[in-house]
This record gives structure tokens, sequence and C-alpha cells, in this order.
């Protein structure tokens, strides 16, 4: 024989000599662990816990909720089964419940009490042996019974449950008006992925919740960790009328009208309450999901039960919410003046976007651009849109920029200014406001000092916007409206208003804006 050939064979030999002990040494982990030599005959998971007549009612359970066919069958699992003692408390008739408890006390593959790893419970929550004698909390009355298809243990409690934070939501009623208020957008959707030919599947889904862009998070994931306020229902009716009113929508149909004030009301305010990961009540600043950051944290939890969840924390506002309106969702509405598509210049104007740099005369320009405006012979000027403008007072103001920024020698650089906002009335019929008092824009007070690289003008003072101008996100997802290009309907203009004489006397047809403000107005 070669010494290649010679080298296979012993190496082969070697190979199957390491697998034998291997496998002796698993069959002998496996008699630890599992007790075979004592155990039980081919007796499935199953009949080992309706034969026991400590464990009848959890049998019955087991009955009602159908998880007694995965337990007769080939596949593995762990049961850790209550007495009869620790379920005297359990209604059988409360299908809900008894299907939370059955879920909370089986998982998948073997689990003896020698295990140190995190279980995946059939309801998805994770749990661990505290010790030999102990699973999550409950105490082990027998352990490691052996069945054809896992094992059993008995225990003299049961296993505490933990809800997910939509579970809480749902089986709270505390609750119940934040509750149908998700519920709301619960669907059924189409699964490609799973569905053939022959069988179409249908998952549940929920928009607000799991939606990429739009939605607040899915709540009842047990993979993720979320903080939550939530509301009893008089804390939510509570809030809800006070926030609705600054939602209030334009609709000859008064029903829709205030279908959509609710609905948009709610997500704001859900918006707010909603915190991924577990807050650090000691934080300087909290980011909710729909990225607005509030602050100080300890005040905006002041006076909640916390509550510990399967998923993460809960904050249990009995009576009412710390509001923090402006952080969560009455916004200064920022229009950046340099952007295209918010923004129409009059006739006989021109626009041009220009930069700024570590080097520009004028520092802290939004976004390090802005928007210069030149007309010729006649008064000019752009028409900004203003985007998501609520049912509420807003001060409106026009960020400049000093003419300082094309050089020194243009710091006095002066024009003349007047504004007017357009918006819908109550009536549905456009309404304008005018400022039609030429205001001046310089780069110089009046004694000749250098006014700030940003001068902010006032254009208008507590304006009350009769009507909402604003589209949630799950409206832009309706198949009706996803093509649809929505043109804001409060509009701000910005004219120059220089005569022939102010022409002569110095003033140009000429701006340069940084961004637009609707500041709202509050108490």
């Amino acid at each position: 024989m070669k010494k290649r050939e010679l080298y296979k064979d012993m190496k082969k030999k070697i190979h199957l000599l390491l697998l034998a002990l291997a496998v002796t040494a698993c069959q002998s982990d496996w008699n630890e662990h599992y007790d075979r030599s004592a155990g039980v005959s081919g007796a499935s998971l199953m009949s080992l816990i309706s034969a026991d007549p400590d464990l009848s009612k959890f049998a019955q359970a087991l009955h009602k909720t159908g998880i007694d066919s995965l337990l007769l069958s080939d596949q593995t699992y762990t049961v850790w089964a209550p007495t009869d003692n620790a379920l005297a408390s359990l209604d059988l008739s409360d299908e809900a419940a008894t299907l939370r408890l059955v879920n909370n006390h089986v998982a998948r593959f073997c689990s003896p009490t020698s295990s140190t790893a995190r279980i995946v419970m059939l309801n998805g929550k994770t749990m661990q042996y505290t010790d030999a004698a102990t699973f999550n909390g409950a105490p082990i009355a027998k352990a490691n019974i052996s069945a054809e298809n896992g094992l059993l243990h008995k225990l003299s409690a049961q296993i505490p449950y933990k809800y997910n934070i939509r579970e809480l939501m749902d089986a709270d009623e505390r609750f119940s008006e934040v509750s149908a208020f998700v519920a709301r957008f619960d669907k059924k959707v189409y699964d490609e992925r799973h569905s053939t030919p022959y069988d179409s599947v249908f998952t549940d889904y929920n928009p607000l919740l799991e939606h990429a862009k739009y939605g607040i998070g899915d709540l009842a994931d047990e993979d993720s960790l979320f903080t939550m306020i939530l509301p009893t229902d008089a804390a939510w009716q509570a809030e809800l009328e006070r926030v609705s009113p600054a939602f209030t929508a334009y609709n000859t149909d008064e029903q829709a009208a205030d279908s959509i004030r609710r609905t948009q009301a709610g997500q704001a305010i859900l918006g707010g309450l909603t915190f991924r990961g577990i807050i650090d009540e000691e934080a300087d600043s909290l980011t909710t999901v729909t990225g607005q950051v509030i602050k100080p944290v300890r005040d905006y939890l002041a006076g909640y039960e916390r509550i510990e969840g399967s998923n993460g924390v809960i904050y249990v506002a009995t009576s009412r919410l710390n509001a923090n309106d402006l952080c969560v969702w009455n916004h200064v509405l920022l229009n950046e003046a340099e952007n295209m598509d918010s923004r129409v210049a009059m006739s006989g104007s021109n626009c041009y976007i220009r930069t700024t740099d570590d080097n520009s005369l004028v520092q802290g320009i939004s976004e390090n651009s802005y928007l210069e405006v030149t007309s010729g012979n006649v008064d000019g000027g752009s028409t900004f849109y203003i985007s998501n403008a609520l049912a509420t007072h807003y001060d409106v103001y026009v960020d400049f920029v000093n003419p300082l920024v094309d050089g020194e020698n243009l710091a006095g650089e002066k024009t003349k200014v007047t504004f007017q906002l357009m918006y819908r009335g109550s009536n549905g019929r456009t309404t304008a406001k005018n400022m039609n008092t030429p205001m001046e824009i310089t780069g110089l007070d009046e004694e000749g000092n250098l006014l700030p690289g940003i001068i902010s003008v006032r254009a208008f003072s507590d304006i009350e916007l009769p009507v909402s101008d604003f589209y949630d996100g799950l409206w832009h997802l309706q198949p009706a409206n996803v093509s649809l290009d929505v043109t804001p309907s409060t509009t701000l203009k910005v004219q120059t208003r220089v005569t022939a004489s102010d022409a002569r006397n110095g003033y140009v047809r000429k701006f340069r804006i940084d961004r637009i403000r609707l500041v709202p107005v509050t108490e």
C-alpha cells in the first residue's frame, strides 16, 4: 500500500474513533441531564401530563387552547406545568388568559435544569433558570421528567407573566381607549413569501406600529425594547380633547372632518409617548420615535407608575399626561428658503441658491445655504409654501441674511419688503393677511453699527389659522393618496417694495433669505 493511501486510511480510523467518543460523551450527558435510565417509556408529553392527577387543570388548559396537539407530535418541547394548586385562580372560560398562560409555560427543544441558556417560550418571551430549583422565579417541584418528545418540569407556582406593551394595552381595561385607537389600524395583509398557488397566507399588520417610516414601533415585538407612557382612559380622553382642536380639518362632511381631527391628534399624542430602548430617567434628554427631543426627562415622567414589561418599560399616566407640546407635536415650522420644492419666484424675479463655509463673512446660516432673490425694474420676490401648519396661533418670522455675506462693502446695502400670508379659512376659502407697510432690511443699524449675521424679522404676530394644513404619514400610505402631490394652502410671499425714488436713494430690489419660521404662540 502506498504511503498516501496508508495516511488516508489512518486518518479515517482516527476520525471514526473521535466520532465514537463524541457519541459516547453525548449519550452520557443525555443520561445525566434527562435520566433516561430511570425513565419513562415511549409516552408523549401530553400523555404524561394527562396521566398526572396534580396537573389536571393544566391538561384542560392545553386541550382548550389546542396546544395538546403539539405535545402529542414528534417535535421536541419542554413544558413547565403548574400544579392544580398553582392554577386555583385560573378561569378556563377566559380564552385569552388561558392561552397566555399556556404559551408562557411551553418552549421548543429540550431545556433541562442544567441549562444556562436563555429560553424562548411559545409566546416569544425569553426566560432562564434562576437555579436548578427555580425557573424564571417559579419553584420547580419535580424536574427533568423525560418523555418521548421532550421534557416535563412540574412547578409549584405559575411562571410570573410579563406583558409586552401591546399585550398590556389590550389586556388591561384601564387602557381600553388607547387600545381601541391602535386596533383601528390592525389589518390582514397578503404574505406573498409564504403563500402558494394553492394556499394564500395572510399575516397581521398594523402600519401605525410597524411601518418602517411612519410607524411608532412594533410594541408586540419581544425582540425589541421600548419605553412607553400609557395613558388610562381618563388621561387619553383629556389629552385628545386638549390636542385635537389643533388638527381641525376643513371638510364639507363634518363627520369626516371630525374623524380626521381625532385620528391625527391621536397619532400626534402617541408619537410623544413612545421611545426606543429603556429610558434613563437621569438623562438630560430623550428622543421620541418621531425624532423629537424632549427635556427635562424627569419632569416628563413625573408622577407615573412604572411597570416592567417583557419588551420594555411602561409608565402609567393615571389622570393626565405631562404636556410638552413644542417637543411632541406643536413644532416650530421651518422652511429652508433655498428648497426648490417649496417656493416659486414671482414674475420678473430671479432666485439663486448661495452657499457659505467656514470662511464666509456671515456664520450661523441654516444648512450653510440661503436664497438670493433679485428683480429688475419691477418689484419682485418669492412665495414660500408652508407645510404641516396646524389650526393654532403662530408668530411668523423671516430670517434674512446680512448683505455683509457678499463683502464688507455691501454691509450697508438696503431694501424694502412687504409680506403676505395666505391660508385656508374655516369656510374653505383662501384668506389673506397683508403687511403692506414696507419694512427696511439692511446690514447696519441706525447708528451705522453692523447687525448680526441673521436679521430676524417678525412679519406677523399671533396669527390664528382656523383649520390645519396637515397630512400625516398614514394618509400618504392610503392607496388613493399615494400618487397625490399635495400643495400646501399656507404660503408666505416676501416681496420688495422699492419705488423709483427709493432706488435713487440707494435702495435695491434684492434680498437674501435663510429660512421662514412659524413659531407656535404658547400661553
